[in-house]
């Protein structure tokens, strides 16, 4: 009897023994001890190292832990961006988001972003053939090291990359020259350094911003007392040149835009239909009749309803319970659309034509660390400095996040979470004149909001929250169309966001509502019911979602980058980070896994198969429109 209970007590201290080894060991190296002994390319010195803690001695350099030379260290891993999907992560332009990309793409965004590309940003670029793995004998002290490179670099091997030959996986590093001694290194010089972005920083990262009541006038009222929305209406060609137009009605997309109050000479006037007492009027331009008076409504254009033409399709066909009890604003709210930016450039500049009449301020946010918590450059604040995006750049609050959260190697979801308060919590505190009525989207980068939805949120009162966005799904590419819609709550009102989710964008994506303890408060407060709604349906996309567009060298950088949370994690697996590899996986539609999913067919000229920007500049995003692996007949431009 005694000596089974000393086998009982000597077992329960083995396991005891074993469960703390391997807590010590994962707080130690941030590693899953099971994780790396299931890798399908498990290294040896992962297992040396596992028991090198026990004779380890402090101020020794030549252990089983650390080799003697150089030559025998193991390389340090190349910077690793987020995988965001299905839920955000911190990038390699901050802690950063979304998995949609600039990738390849042309103008002034770089090819995979960052210091040390070669773009029409001028930037540089070195690469080595063999990009190392992630390894369990990176030292967590790497998230405190500084902006300069380290020595151990200069053992990797670089070689020139050209941006029209995409054939070789990119690793980003600091702009400063420094030789490279050896029969296989060389020193490559593309232009003299550009200054540090934190260094031409300044106080760019804490300045406010004012908001301002937007002016445009929206709506136009028509002689009869209509109150009509300029984009969504018909209007007319002026009478006194009727043989010039025929008679014909103007419904170009810029046509709204150029109406001006009817009555003028030589002006376009809002079509309106007449309430007359006669049974010859269609149904649909009955409206009911106050107080004896007659009624006027206004003609929508293809793709707008309501009597005030305001109505997208995207928002007539959505599940919005109050559809009836919609009125325009005196005042259009303001929109605020946060982002977590990481090298989607391309996609950065086709969100920014996309929203720009609808959005009044954007709030980008970018560190210096990424998702993995290695140093970074701030390469869209160099891009954002040296003038790419002056056309929106006074419509921009950049959010610089300079520290790694506390956690986030042990646990990447940790990481990801905390960019979004960050995000929020830091933009928002540096937006002046805001009022409670106005509206805060967040995105994450692949995911491209239509203006036509948040134009109606800006314009129009009735409307309940908080509210989703339905977007069309695609993979690598516009054209690997996925079956269904991405849903994702994306938006409210600020006063929501302050008194319901705490000033936490997060929340507001993550969590519901009825969850949170202000919100039976906020409603009493407020007399607002709170119902949540999507704009758009699985059949009527209200935006759009890209996940993985990249070239293949913008995938490669997205699979090394990937935070320690979204398993499996394919940047770790040797055989996908192949860039063939990664091509026949753009070129089939493919996964990781292996698997294929069926895709539905698709034409270039469908409704919603792209924002417009990109197909307007089909030279520069062609590698997202036509599959590029794949020969038949492209997209012609137009």
């Amino acid at each position: 009897m005694k000596m089974r209970r000393h086998r009982v007590f000597l077992l329960c201290t083995v396991g005891l023994c074993v469960i703390s080894f391997l807590h010590y060991y994962k707080a130690l190296h941030y590693v899953s001890l099971l994780r790396e002994l299931s890798a399908p390319y498990p290294n040896i010195k992962s297992f040396i190292m596992v028991t090198g803690f026990f004779w380890r001695e402090k101020g020794v350099a030549t252990t089983p832990l650390s080799p003697a030379s150089p030559k025998e260290a193991p390389p340090l891993p190349v910077l690793r961006p987020s995988d965001t999907k299905p839920r955000g992560a911190f990038g390699a332009g901050g802690v950063g988001g979304g998995g949609g990309g600039g990738g390849g793409g042309g103008g002034a965004a770089v090819g995979v972003g960052g210091e040390g590309i070669v773009g029409s940003a001028g930037l540089e670029v070195r690469l080595r053939e063999e990009p190392a793995p992630p390894h369990s004998w990176e030292k967590p002290e790497e998230d405190k090291r500084g902006d300069a490179p380290s020595e151990e670099r200069a053992e990797d091997h670089f070689k020139h990359w050209y941006p029209n030959h995409p054939a070789q996986p990119v690793r980003h590093d600091d702009l400063a020259e420094k030789a490279l001694v050896g029969a296989q290194h060389k020193v490559v010089f593309v232009k003299p350094p550009s200054p540090d972005p934190l260094e031409s920083m300044g106080d760019f990262h804490t300045r406010t911003h004012q908001l301002q009541d937007d002016k445009t006038s929206y709506f136009v009222r028509t002689k009869a007392g209509a109150l009509c929305f300029r984009q969504g209406t018909e209007v007319a060609a002026p009478k006194e040149d009727p043989g010039k137009s025929g008679g014909q009605v103007a419904t170009g997309p810029g046509a709204g835009a150029g109406l001006r109050a009817a009555g003028g000479p030589g002006q376009r006037r809002p079509l309106e239909v007449q309430q007359l007492p006669s049974t010859s009027v269609p149904p649909k331009a009955k409206a009911r009749a106050r107080g004896g008076k007659r009624l006027v409504k206004c003609v929508c254009r293809p793709g707008w309803h309501g009597p005030y033409c305001g109505v997208p399709t995207m928002v007539f066909h959505s599940n919005l319970p109050t559809k009836e009890r919609l009125t325009p604003r005196e005042t259009p709210r303001r929109v605020i659309n946060a982002i977590n930016v990481n090298h989607e450039f391309d996609l950065l500049h086709v969100r920014f034509h996309e929203l720009a009449q609808a959005v009044d301020l954007f709030l980008v946010c970018e560190s210096n660390f990424t998702a993995y918590g290695e140093k970074r450059p701030l390469s869209f604040l160099r891009l954002l400095l040296n003038g790419t995006y002056d056309y929106v750049r006074h419509k921009i609050l950049y959010v610089f996040l300079d520290h790694f959260p506390d956690g986030g190697r042990q646990d990447g979801w940790i990481a990801d979470d905390y960019l979004r308060t960050f995000l929020t919590r830091n933009g928002m505190s540096r937006v002046v004149g805001a009022r409670p009525d106005d509206v805060f989207v967040i995105n994450d980068a692949d995911e491209i909001p239509a203006h036509e939805g948040l134009l109606f949120l800006k314009l129009f009162d009735g409307w309940t929250e908080p509210f989703a966005i339905h977007m069309r799904k695609s993979l690598y590419g516009f054209f690997w169309k996925q079956l269904g819609s991405l849903e994702v709550v994306s938006g409210c009102t600020l006063g929501m966001l302050q008194d319901v989710y705490d000033s936490d964008g997060i929340r507001l994506r993550r969590r519901e509502y009825y969850t949170m303890p202000g919100f039976r408060k906020y409603e009493n407060d407020t007399g607002h019911i709170l119902v949540q709604w999507s704009v758009g349906s699985p059949f009527h996309f209200a935006g759009w979602h890209c996940s993985w567009c990249f070239t293949p060298e913008g995938i490669y950088f997205k699979l090394v980058s990937a935070q320690n949370g979204d398993f499996p994690r394919w940047g770790d697996y040797e055989d996908k980070r192949d860039l063939n590899y990664i091509r026949d996986l753009i070129r089939t539609g493919g996964w990781f896994d292996g698997s294929f999913q069926e895709y539905p067919p698709t034409d270039p000229k469908e409704h919603m198969y792209a924002p417009k920007y990109m197909l307007e500049h089909y030279g520069r995003y062609h590698y997202l429109l036509d599959n590029p692996y794949i020969k038949g007949p492209a997209l012609s431009e137009g």
